[in-house]
């Protein structure tokens, strides 16, 4: 605690009341036996930095207890909304990497307190603040053989202890965990003997430490709305490493934390730690890692720890006078380094994906050479970027069947060779995301795409002067083929007309009405393309979706749009010949109005072709049986005969519906 005030560019007793208040409070909510609430390594950097940043004019102690103040304040609004979900959006790699990046900072901020040089301002960039330090070795003083020789200490003792508990020395974790206490201990005296009589000390202490809550203040409230664009970067970091802390103590122990109740304790902390004199405290990594380690069975071990720390504030104080700073430095070095990634983290996230290990180098080298607070900005908003780009573009395929009955797809590396594709003129698309507005129109343009290049165009074929002057089918039809033949071998068969098209839902969890609108568009524009009715299927549709594709079904037998920009008529009356589309718009590739110059082929006829539609709302008990179309068994049932239970049921049932005979693999 005494260390991490430190690092907050606060006086030492402000860390005692946030431990304080930290591990009383927050043991009546918490849902993780071994979490421990304080300040920690990286909260207190960034408050350090923020305070340097926000609060020019202000007192720094005032200015960190409202922003303690506001932060719990927007984790307890964030907890009671149940918005704790929102941690699930930040990946591993970039909280791994900012927390690799704040280490760094953090252990090179440090070295002008190992060493007791002055003048160097921790709180600007980690390359500045390195630059500056060995720019000013020449004026390293006494306090460097007390910061190495106690950093060697600690990372001895604790090197040594693990090496033999995992020989089988269980107990050495107890003796492990008495690491800093031990050398603050030591040190404290051999500085006693050194700076005791001295009118100046020879190496820089603490000091004074005053006994007891004598200093403990309340938040001032006007500084609230200068204190708030702190307060949201320190709630950010501070909701990361608490849930990424009490995640990992889940995994590691088998129990389930409550992320919303987790977020409202730790708010509260906050809250009443203000009141407390205590500044922003998260969950402590090594603090809760002791608490692990020692078999703690409830979150009440929290008021143990609160005893210990109300001793050290009336009892102790005294004896903190004589602790050297060097000793603090180089126990925060030495704390910190468990928060710095390996180089194995590195090789994993290059096994994985090079995205991952690529969200990760830019929380590091952002953090490194700016802020941390700017770091969290720039890798949250990266992050975000992939999940929106990732849904917006997601993956699609164009399936074939194999030898046992599986569809997948073509370009498969291990099936694909071998599958075969359906009849000719039935295509058959899985798209492998929920249709909704990011990403609606991407795949309908792939589905597009994908048409031009393996079927015959049966659209309008008049004079050039018919065509829109925007209208670019064919030049759209001649780049979908170009890059079909340049993706594989070139096939002189001649193409096969489209009849039909399969959507393989097994991937799709949802439908708004965007995606319902491109449906409709699609279907519009096929049918423009084909000179003909196309029929639209689908295949392993998740139950909930089946009302919402059936109202596409009805929407489609009508003229309609979903919240057309132009409202419609009352009445529209449309005489659609047998071998038109039913509404080409002009990005079809086909004139409004135009008729295709041949025939449906037998069988093709669709009687919805051949009557006139009145426009009318849809109706809840509308069903597609009245086309009069024959289905066979097994292909749906009233208003569902266009949804299938699988790609082998739709298949059938377009050649059944087609050609009026039955379909063998």
């Amino acid at each position: 605690a005494l260390a991490y005030a430190k690092l907050a560019t606060l006086p030492l007793e402000y860390g005692l009341y946030t431990s304080f208040t930290g591990v009383l409070v927050y043991c009546l909510f918490a849902t993780a036996k071994d979490v421990t609430i304080g300040p920690t390594a990286v909260m207190s950097q960034l408050v350090g930095q923020v305070l340097a940043t926000y609060s020019k004019g202000y007192d720094p102690v005032t200015f960190a207890i409202a922003i303690a103040f506001l932060n719990g304040i927007f984790e307890i609004a964030i907890g009671l909304l149940r918005l704790g979900i929102v941690v699930d959006f930040i990946p591993a790699p970039v909280i791994a990497g900012f927390t690799t990046g704040a280490g760094v900072q953090i252990i090179i901020g440090q070295i002008p307190g190992l060493l007791g040089i002055s003048g160097v301002n921790t709180n600007e960039s980690t390359y500045k603040v390195l630059a500056s330090s060995l720019s000013k070795l020449g004026n390293t003083r006494l306090d460097a053989a007390f910061g190495f020789t106690a950093l060697f200490l600690l990372i001895t003792w604790k090197s040594v202890t693990q090496h033999l508990s995992k020989r089988g020395y269980t107990n050495m974790r107890y003796i492990s965990v008495l690491r800093n206490a031990v050398c603050v201990v030591v040190f404290t005296a051999i500085s006693f003997a050194v700076n005791n009589g001295q009118k100046t000390p020879k190496v820089k202490i603490a000091g004074d430490v005053p006994r007891g809550f004598n200093h403990i203040r309340a938040p001032d409230f006007g500084l609230l709305s200068a204190a708030a664009p702190a307060a949201v970067t320190v709630t950010i970091v501070g909701i990361l490493e608490h849930v990424a802390i009490t995640k990992s103590f889940g995994r590691l122990n088998g129990y389930r934390p409550d992320a919303n109740q987790e977020l409202v304790g730790l708010g509260v902390t906050n809250i009443l730690g203000s009141f407390m004199g205590g500044f922003s405290a998260t969950g402590s990594f090594s603090r809760s890692a002791i608490k692990s380690q020692s078999g703690v069975k409830t979150p009440l071990a929290g008021l143990v720890t609160g005893l210990v720390v109300l001793l050290a504030v009336y009892v102790l104080t005294p004896l903190f006078f004589y602790i050297p700073n060097a000793v603090l430095s180089a126990i925060i070095m030495s704390a910190i380094s468990d928060l710095i990634s390996r180089p194995k983290l590195l090789k994993q996230l290059w096994d994985i994906q090079f995205i991952d290990l690529f969200s990760f180098i830019l929380a590091l080298v952002f953090t490194f050479f700016f802020s941390i607070e700017i770091a969290i900005y720039v890798s949250v908003g990266f992050a975000v970027l992939v999940l929106l780009y990732r849904l917006a573009r997601p993956n699609f395929s164009v399936l074939g069947r194999t030898p046992q009955g599986t569809w997948v797809s073509v370009n498969d590396s291990r099936m694909g060779s071998t599958a075969v594709e359906p009849p000719e003129g039935i295509l058959v698309f899985r798209p492998e995301e929920s249709l909704t507005y990011p990403n609606a129109n991407y795949l309908s343009e792939k589905v597009k795409e994908v048409v031009m290049s393996r079927t015959e165009y049966g659209g309008h074929s008049g004079k050039a002067s018919d065509r829109l002057w925007c209208d670019t089918t064919a030049a759209r039809i001649s780049r979908a083929r170009n890059k079909s033949l340049a993706s594989g071998s070139p096939d002189t068969k001649p193409l096969p007309p489209l009849r039909a098209l399969i959507l393989d839902f097994s991937a799709v969890n949802g439908l708004d009405s965007t995606g319902v609108q491109t449906l409709v568009d699609l279907r519009r524009d096929m049918d423009a393309y084909a000179g003909r009715r196309v029929d639209l299927h689908f295949a392993h549709v998740a139950p909930r979706l089946e009302r919402i594709l059936a109202y596409f079904l009805r929407l489609t037998r009508q003229i309609g749009d979903v919240a057309p920009v132009v409202p419609p008529e009352e009445e529209i009356r449309v005489e659609v010949p047998p071998s038109s589309s039913s509404s080409a718009g002009p990005s079809s590739g086909a004139r409004r109005g135009s008729t295709a110059s041949r025939p449906p082929a037998e069988g093709e006829k669709d009687k919805d072709l051949e009557m006139n539609v009145t426009q009318r709302p849809p109706s809840t008990t509308s069903t597609l049986a009245s086309d009069g179309s024959g289905c066979g068994d097994g292909c749906g049932v009233d208003v569902l005969k266009f949804i299938h239970p699988s790609v082998d049921t739709a298949v059938a049932c377009v050649v059944e519906r087609l050609e009026g005979k039955v379909w063998t693999v």
